[in-house]
């Protein structure tokens, strides 16, 4: 594979300047260590698209005064209106590098990204994320070990994946446009639209690999380190499962068989999570009561993605800013 020569890093924000006034200068660093590592490119860019209409984050990105820094306004509501910005924006470059506004890039991220798309002949590479809880970690988050799985413990670098999100990903750009993929509009206020669209990218051969040592830590503040929203998060991103699941089908049939088979599985949750959620309270054993809970929401989310039911997370009537 031909080294990339020029290379963006993007994010999307939305009302988050003091998390993005921190990150850019990160990112910075991120680049010049990149920019100055041995067979590594030497052009760099950082696209922020801003998604809110009163351009909140502009002070933010245009205060540190660097040439590199790109600041675009996108004031269509929705997740997949600012990513899709960001693949416009990047029109001229060869890889965009996605991560979101609230993490934090351990140290040689970009160069451990870079490294893998390169001797693994990817389209696309994919990194864990370590959750970072602010106040420390509420109990039942933890006894459910919902943020667990985004640390991909045991997975080797090189493994291929089926689909990856969007929060610590390299996107070959060439192979993005010869393939004219975009984030789905349909999916712009639910989420979901980084699975389809990786999805869709390995569906027509292309190769996501993971790497384990391209580390971002995760803030988690106060509001979402809690039962109540992580439950309407996992019957939110169950039901949004499905949903891209039956986007990527590509017959009426194979999608009855998809419906089919996930009512099976959403009612099987329901079953399960609901006899590990009683056994749990009734043991006093909080990881099994948190972890059937989690079960059974997932599996009233599956079951509602059945029906084409699914939660706007990403609404702006929802979204309050992080402080």
């Amino acid at each position: 594979m031909r080294a990339p020569q020029n290379v963006v890093v993007g994010m999307a924000t939305f009302r988050r300047p003091e998390l993005l006034a921190a990150l850019l200068p990160k990112i910075l660093e991120q680049i010049e260590h990149a920019a100055s590592t041995v067979g590594m490119p030497t052009q760099y860019r950082v696209v922020v698209v801003d998604n809110d209409p009163a351009e909140s984050a502009r002070d933010a990105a245009e205060s540190i005064g660097d040439s590199r820094i790109r600041y675009a306004p996108e004031p269509r509501p929705g997740i997949s209106s600012a990513r899709n910005r960001l693949l416009d924006e990047t029109h001229d470059a060869d890889v965009l590098v996605l991560l979101d506004d609230d993490e934090t890039p351990h140290t040689g991220w970009l160069v451990h990204m870079l490294s893998t798309y390169l001797e693994h002949d990817a389209d696309a590479v994919s990194g864990p994320v370590h959750a970072v809880f602010e106040g420390g970690e509420d109990p039942w988050v933890a006894a459910g070990e919902y943020y667990l799985g985004q640390r991909r413990e045991g997975m080797t670098t090189g493994t291929v994946l089926r689909r990856a999100a969007t929060n610590n990903l390299l996107l070959d750009m060439n192979r993005v446009r010869a393939l004219e993929l975009r984030f789905d509009e349909r999916f712009g206020l639910t989420g979901g639209e980084d699975s389809l669209f990786t999805g869709q990218l390995a569906a027509a051969g292309g190769r996501i690999v993971f790497c384990a040592e391209a580390v971002v830590d995760d803030l988690v503040p106060r509001d979402r380190n809690t039962r109540s929203f992580n439950l309407a998060r996992r019957r939110a991103q169950a039901a949004t499962h499905v949903r891209v699941e039956q986007n990527l089908a590509t017959s009426r049939n194979d999608r009855a068989a998809n419906a089919a088979r996930w009512a099976v599985i959403g009612s099987g949750q329901l079953v399960k999570g609901s006899v590990l959620a009683v056994a749990g309270r009734i043991t006093g054993n909080l990881r099994r009561r948190a972890q059937g809970e989690s079960r059974f929401a997932s599996g009233l989310g599956v079951l509602g993605g059945c029906v084409g039911v699914v939660s706007a997370p990403y609404a702006r009537t929802r979204l309050s800013p992080r402080r």
